[in-house]
C-alpha cells in the first residue's frame, strides 16, 4: 500500500517508524523544511517531499504517487493543511486519517486564551504589575500578532535557529538579544534556566501537546512561579465524521485491518 504521512511533527516520526517495521508499505512523506525532510528520511520514508502543499498539488501527488491512504500527523495549529487534506482525499475518493495529539491537562498558574492577539494583551496586563519580560514560546509565525499588543521592548522570542526565521524577527524590530535561536523540545531545567536568565514575568505558549514540550515548559514556570498564557488549538468542523485517533498503537491497528 502507498502511503502518504504529513509529517514535520515527532509524532508523524514515530509512526512512519512503526509503520516500516510492520510492514511493507510504501511512504511518501510530506513537510515543509530540509530539517523535517532528514528526520522523516532517517524514520524510513521512500519519498519525500519538501514543500508546503496546497490542495490542488496535493490531489497531483495522490495521484501520481497512486496514495491508497493518508495519514495526516501536521501540528495541531496547522489547521488549513489539514482542511486541505481532507478536502484533496474526497476529492480523489483517498483514504483519510488523522493523528490529534491528546490534549494534555496542565497544573499550575494557567491562563488560557483563544488567539495570539488575546495572549499579547493579557501578557501587558500582566506586566503592568510587574518588572521582565515576556517570554515567546510559539514559534516566529505567531509573533507579529503579540507584538501589535505589547511591542518589541519587553518582548524575547525563541525561534528555530534557521536565517529566515532570524530575518523575520528583525523585521519586527526585535533585535538580536531578545532572540533566542534553538532547536527541539527541551528540558524542564533548560526551560528554566531560559527563563531565569532572561528575567521572564509571563510566558506565552501554544496548546501543542506532549511531545510538542508543553509539559516541560508549564512545570519550569511553575518552578519559578511565572504565569503561562497558553493559546488553544483552533479546531475544523471539516473533521467531523472523519477517522481520527490520538493514539498512535491505536492508528496503526487500524491500518493493519485495512490491508
Amino acid at each position: 500500500m502507498n502511503i502518504l504521512v504529513m509529517a514535520g511533527t515527532h509524532d508523524a516520526i514515530e509512526i512512519m517508524k512503526k509503520i516500516k517495521m510492520g510492514a511493507d508499505h510504501r511512504i511518501i512523506a510530506t513537510t515543509t523544511t530540509d530539517y523535517g525532510g532528514r528526520l522523516a528520511e532517517d524514520a524510513g520514508a521512500d519519498r519525500v517531499i519538501k514543500e508546503a502543499l496546497n490542495k490542488e498539488r496535493l490531489i497531483q501527488v495522490l495521484k501520481i504517487e497512486d496514495i491508497s491512504l493518508i495519514i495526516d500527523a501536521t501540528h495541531p495549529f496547522a489547521v488549513k493543511a489539514t482542511e486541505n487534506a481532507i478536502e484533496a482525499s474526497k476529492e480523489t475518493s483517498t483514504y483519510y486519517i488523522r493523528f490529534e495529539r491528546p490534549v494534555l491537562e496542565l497544573e499550575g498558574n494557567i491562563v488560557r486564551v483563544g488567539s495570539f492577539k488575546e495572549a499579547g494583551r493579557m501578557a501587558a496586563k500582566i506586566l503592568e504589575e510587574k518588572d521582565g519580560n515576556i517570554l515567546h514560546l510559539a514559534g516566529v509565525s505567531t509573533v507579529k500578532d503579540v507584538i501589535g499588543e505589547v511591542g518589541t521592548e519587553k518582548l524575547v522570542v525563541r525561534v528555530l535557529p534557521y536565517p529566515s526565521s532570524i530575518r523575520a524577527c528583525h523585521r519586527m524590530g526585535i533585535p538580536g538579544e531578545r532572540i533566542i535561536a534553538m532547536q527541539g523540545t527541551f528540558s524542564r531545567a533548560l526551560n528554566r534556566e531560559i527563563m531565569k536568565e532572561y528575567s521572564a514575568r509571563v510566558v506565552i505558549t501554544k496548546e501543542s501537546g506532549k511531545t510538542g514540550g508543553l509539559l516541560e515548559k508549564v512545570r519550569a514556570a511553575e518552578d519559578l512561579k511565572i504565569p503561562v498564557i497558553v493559546v488553544e488549538r483552533p479546531s475544523t468542523g471539516k473533521l467531523e465524521g472523519e477517522m481520527v485517533f490520538d493514539d498512535i498503537n491505536e492508528l496503526l491497528a487500524f491500518i493493519r485491518k485495512m490491508v
